[in-house]
């Protein structure tokens, strides 16, 4: 049978490997973190002692880190992959990362005679399940296509390595804007004495539970929406420099979460954190953090 190596065994590896566990792939697991490679172990993988380990036993490396600086290290150490790879077997990266770093990740591949798939995943779409973008070859997708099958509920093929990276940054405009706008709107009317769950409540709006009483603490191991989001748009904007697209809805959006990032708690990772920014521009700080009596 043939085998994975899932290096980077968090939130999202420990999901694939759950995944794999129900079909005839065998898995390999590394992560930096020694607790997470018990848990990999706990679901059935074998432990890697490093990522060069993981990939010499492997027919499949699946990348699944924090972003791009991780993944240049992850591929470049001594220790890493790009030094075990051999002819024949295939990169899948879920990673999101700057598109730059796919292209050079392919790049390195294919000098080695190695097909490289970047398939970015996002569990927050309006369909149900998880949903992967695909960039490569005809070639390097045909090679990794039953193993993204086998990883995701759905996946679209985008087209050239690169490409699915911006869509993936597409999506995390939208979810990181639609977050801060909602927490404009909540902190207006809140500041105005006007209770903003009435915007649920009576209208129907599916604003966040976590923005209506501030709850902030992130639900899920990992960095968390609010590092996640200040990071992906963060690559979204070092695109459009380079392109010259013009994206000043996202630079506003991007500078509220860098603001926020800087100022969270240690337990504040979720998205919903990026109220604080708004709080902090009404100087709401010593503000009763209750719904606000509606004046008659």
């Amino acid at each position: 049978m043939p085998t994975v190596g899932v290096i980077g065994v968090g939130y999202i590896g420990k999901r694939f490997l759950d995944r794999l566990a129900d079909t005839d792939y065998d898995t390999v697991a590394y992560d930096v973190d020694a607790s997470q490679v018990e848990a990999a172990q706990e679901r059935g993988a074998a432990a890697a002692e490093s990522p060069a380990d993981a990939t010499r036993r492997s027919e499949f490396v699946v990348l699944a880190l924090p972003g791009t600086p991780e993944v240049e290290a992850v591929m470049e150490a001594e220790d890493g992959v790009l030094g075990a790879l051999s002819a024949g077997q295939t990169v899948v990266d879920v990673t999101t990362t700057h598109p730059d770093t796919s292209r050079e990740c392919e790049q390195w591949c294919e000098d080695r005679g190695v097909a490289f798939v970047e398939a970015p995943i996002t569990r927050a779409a309006p369909r149900d399940g998880a949903h992967m973008m695909v960039g490569g070859t005809e070639a390097a997708y045909g090679s990794a296509r039953d193993l993204i099958e086998s990883l995701s509920d759905d996946h679209l093929h985008v087209g050239a390595v690169g490409r699915a990276t911006i869509l993936k940054l597409a999506l995390q405009m939208r979810y990181a804007g639609r977050t801060a706008l909602d927490a404009e709107i909540v902190e207006f009317t809140r500041d105005n004495g006007v209770d903003p769950a009435h915007l649920r409540d009576f209208f129907g709006m599916d604003v966040s539970e976590r923005l209506l009483d501030r709850e902030f603490e992130q639900g899920i191991e990992g960095l968390g929406g609010l590092a996640i989001w200040d990071k992906d748009l963060g690559y979204a904007r070092d695109v459009a420099r380079e392109t010259g697209t013009a994206l000043p809805i996202n630079a506003a959006v991007h500078e509220a979460y860098k603001a926020t990032v800087r100022r969270a708690g240690s337990d504040e990772a979720h998205a919903a954190t990026l109220l604080r920014y708004w709080e902090l521009l009404n100087d709401a700080g010593e503000r009763a953090f209750q719904p606000a009596e509606d004046e008659g």
